[in-house]
């Protein structure tokens, strides 16, 4: 029979600028945080702080040595997992919002860290004024009509590349009817690339 322990462990995450404003960025599926974060360095030269936050499960990505990557869940311990980082997301939070008082904080997801983010925005206290969506989709388990009005005061906007392998047709019709039926609002910028961060034109909507 499968128990349950609660246990205190400490938990890294990384951090760029000291700037007034906050960006959050959070990695997709086999990512490390410390290299995902170089992406965004651009917007510490806007004044923001960017904060990285990292999966908190560990892989090899082939075989058993070498590189290294992290995923935020498996389909394993599913429930445990979204419990586990979101009270992760919220403490990072915490101790940064009991530190200094900022004038602007955006949340960005890329991939599986779409997912993340719109479970932590549904399920936490945190008010970001922007939401950047790169190339990920609405998690099943968050009704965006339940929780309207969560969503409905930030500014959305998805990224997503025309030659994205991801971007099937049956992917981005169920997006749009996701977000259509719940009828919030949300800028589409698309560019001509593939499965990846566009900063350019993240930057340009910060």
């Amino acid at each position: 029979m499968k128990q349950e322990i609660k246990i205190n462990q400490a938990a890294s995450y990384y951090k760029k600028g000291n700037g007034t404003k906050l960006l959050y960025v959070l990695h997709g599926y086999g990512q490390l945080a410390k290299y995902f974060i170089q992406k965004f360095v651009p917007a510490t030269y806007l004044g923001y702080t960017v904060v990285a936050p990292e999966g908190q499960h560990h892989f090899y990505l082939q075989g058993t040595s070498g590189r290294v990557g992290a995923s935020w869940m498996t389909k394993e311990n599913r429930e445990q997992d979204i419990t586990n980082y979101i009270a992760y997301l919220d403490a990072i939070h915490a101790d940064l919002t009991a530190k200094k008082e900022w004038d602007e904080i955006v949340v960005l997801g890329f991939s599986q860290g779409v997912a993340t983010a719109f479970r932590w925005l549904a399920a936490s206290d945190i008010k970001p004024n922007k939401f950047l969506i790169c190339s990920g989709l609405v998690p099943p388990d968050v009704d965006l009509n339940i929780k309207k009005a969560i969503f409905d005061p930030i500014k959305m906007t998805y990224f997503s590349g025309v030659n994205d392998p991801y971007r099937t047709e049956d992917a981005v019709q169920e997006f749009y009817t996701t977000i259509a039926g719940s009828k919030l609002e949300m800028e589409l910028v698309t560019f001509d690339g593939v499965h990846e961060v566009n900063i350019e034109k993240v930057i340009a909507q910060l």
